[in-house]
């Protein structure tokens, strides 16, 4: 399920990436279970850097859809088979180390057991409140605000 933005307009957002030369796309997924979001370790790529935290997130392949791309990410990553992909919150975009830009679309998603996070994928987590989630994530903040506008 698309919320308030429908797939045509999801389909537009894309469209406007690619026109702006942005062709790595990945999609995220805000999880809230007891007033609570999930959030996945990522791991640095040297010894010397902490983890950090972020969404659960993947890239998106071609030929996917971005909802596609949600849901085998939750289920080949994260090991959620069934997930609601609801509303379009926003996007951000990312550099990597090739310096590519890589635009993520963040969508709310509701799982059905999210007390079984990574049980088959040995990832870590951890379930963080809204006012942690502002200081842990640079950009959460007006997501937050359309998550929370349709959720009250």
């Amino acid at each position: 399920m698309i919320g308030l933005t429908g797939h045509g307009q999801i389909d537009e957002l894309v469209s406007r990436t690619h026109s702006e030369g942005i062709t790595d796309l990945a999609a995220a997924a805000l999880i809230e279970h007891d007033g609570k979001f999930l959030l996945i370790e990522a791991t640095a790529c040297d010894f010397d850097t902490p983890p950090a935290w972020k969404l659960p997130t993947g890239r998106v392949w071609s030929g996917e859809t971005l909802v596609m791309g949600m849901h085998r990410i939750l289920a080949e990553h994260f090991g959620f088979s069934s997930a609601d992909v609801g509303r379009f919150l926003g996007h951000n975009d990312h550099l990597d180390d090739r310096g590519q830009i890589t635009r993520v679309f963040v969508f709310a998603v509701t799982v059905e057991h999210p007390d079984s996070i990574c049980q088959n994928a040995h990832v870590g987590h951890r379930w963080i409140d809204t006012i942690s989630i502002s200081h842990t994530l640079n950009g959460i903040d007006g997501m937050l605000r359309v998550y929370y506008a349709d959720n009250t």
